[in-house]
């Protein structure tokens, strides 16, 4: 399945600025136009409601709430389709108990920091179950 990425809205949630930069230029590279950033849950979450991306990045180690709790929140949300959102964990934590806790919240990725545009292209392959050109 392929999919118009030009449509698909992305939201990147992490606290260091040139994260979301790197994937934001990452992603506007892949062909995605409608990328959206936050730099904590609380925001992250009030822009998830706001936009309600087809697709959501979100780091797990972050000042205040961790990207957990985000993922949490969202798949507890009371609207089926923010709480079915694709999220890809970003984090530069690739040990058992992160990954372990990712799985547990029924995560549809999990990308290692520092990111490659062919490793960012798996992982939106795999959480949105499409092939990119």
């Amino acid at each position: 399945m392929t999919i118009d990425m030009r449509k698909v809205k992305v939201l990147l949630i992490d606290d260091e600025p040139f994260i979301r930069s790197t994937l934001s230029q990452i992603l506007i590279n892949i062909g995605f136009k409608n990328v959206y950033e936050a730099d904590s849950v609380q925001k992250g979450l009030n822009e998830a409601l706001r936009v309600r991306p087809g697709l959501i990045f979100c780091d797990i180690h972050m000042p205040g709430e961790d990207g957990f709790v985000f993922v949490s929140e969202i798949r507890n949300d009371g609207m089926p389709d923010v709480a079915a959102t694709p999220i890809v964990m970003l984090t530069s934590d690739s040990g058992h108990d992160a990954v372990l806790n990712a799985k547990e919240l029924k995560v549809n990725g999990y990308l290692v920091k520092p990111v490659s545009l062919n490793s960012v292209k798996r992982a939106i392959e795999r959480a949105l179950k499409v092939t990119l050109a």
